[in-house]
């Protein structure tokens, strides 16, 4: 008797949150990779709360909402190589998420912006080590007294976008050097209105030497004149 057919899996619900005046409205379109809340001294003071709450997600899979304000993007200090930015509301200023923690591919969608925030329970408290004394945390959560090691707490599926998305963003990385390296070559080609060095150099020569097989063909016309008189006048 075969095994019966596995249920489809549950499509994700839509998910939207928005900005403080809600002229910002934004909608996550698959589920978080990871959640969590983070009470490390840096959060406390961005947040301007006793810590942050974070849902990472791949950066493509956020889109604004139609007749919605364009969220304003300002790129930060981050680690060599990998874009940093905060997007937030143009109007009000309210932060939504940020990408470049760990790659530009990877977004922290800020908790509170979520218009059902609950839904996003944090899997990992972090930083515990330095979290405001009179903030209670839920009994039997998962807590890290620093950072936590990705690699070993999240899902194997989350891995697995995650690394996807890395992979993503390589190749768009590497097309682009890519586009830019050909476009270099292009300006490096010789036209009519900037020629080269080497170009200019060859047209000199030529006209050197056109001029000297000029002069040349002159002095045997005349020398040929020469000998013609002198033959007609024996």
């Amino acid at each position: 008797m075969s095994a019966p057919p596995k249920p489809k899996p549950k499509a994700f619900p839509a998910v939207s949150g928005g900005c403080y005046c809600q002229k910002t409205r934004y909608r996550i379109l698959s589920a978080p990779l990871f959640c969590h809340a983070c009470h490390c001294p840096d959060c406390q003071r961005r947040s301007g709360s006793a810590f942050a709450c974070f849902a990472t997600i791949e950066a493509d899979r956020i889109i604004t909402l139609p007749n919605s304000l364009a969220p304003k993007l300002t790129s930060l200090p981050g680690r060599p190589g990998i874009p940093r930015a905060t997007i937030t509301c143009a109007e009000c200023g309210t932060e939504l998420w940020g990408t470049g923690i760990v790659s530009s591919a990877i977004a922290d969608v800020r908790i509170g912006t979520l218009d059902l925030p609950t839904l996003m329970e944090p899997d990992v408290h972090c930083f515990v080590g330095s979290k405001v004394r009179w903030v209670g945390i839920p009994e039997g959560a998962r807590t890290m007294k620093g950072d936590y090691d990705m690699r070993t707490m999240w899902p194997k599926e989350s891995l697995r976008r995650f690394d996807e998305a890395l992979r993503k963003e390589e190749e768009k990385k590497k097309k682009k050097e890519e586009e830019e390296e050909d476009e270099r070559e292009l300006d490096k080609t010789p036209t009519a209105q900037s020629p080269s060095a080497e170009d200019v150099e060859f047209e000199r020569r030529c006209d050197e030497t056109e001029k000297g097989l000029l002069a040349r063909l002159e002095k045997l016309t005349i020398k040929l004149a020469e000998q013609e008189k002198g033959e007609g006048a024996n």
